[in-house]
């Protein structure tokens, strides 16, 4: 979206808001995951940073990572991009005008 827009106003809104929504609804994000996940993994084996109130520490490990988190974010973020931003991109560029249809009949 920022690339399609033609004032800097625009590519700024077209980066923020999108960004902040994402965060704020909660929603994971694979590549954010893949540092911060094992950072956390990490910290726990080796440097012995005890773990927040409630949380197992024995439940956070590379096959829990993997399966439970990987997967389903990475399905997510791909029905999320290829669909949703796809439908956005082809509603705003692609999609065939009323004019346009109306001189094809």
């Amino acid at each position: 979206m920022a690339l399609a827009a033609r004032q800097t106003i625009g590519r700024i809104f077209a980066i923020y808001f999108p960004i902040m929504a994402f965060v704020a609804i909660g929603f994971e994000h694979v590549v954010a995951n893949m540092y911060f996940i094992p950072a956390g993994i990490f910290l726990q084996r080796w440097a012995g940073i005890a773990a927040p109130p409630g949380f197992d520490p024995a439940s956070l490990d590379w096959l829990s990572f993997l399966w439970r988190n990987m997967v389903p974010a990475t399905i997510g973020n791909i029905i999320g991009g290829g669909i949703f931003v796809g439908m956005s991109y082809w509603g705003a560029y692609l999609r065939p005008s009323a004019e346009y249809k109306g001189k094809a009949d």
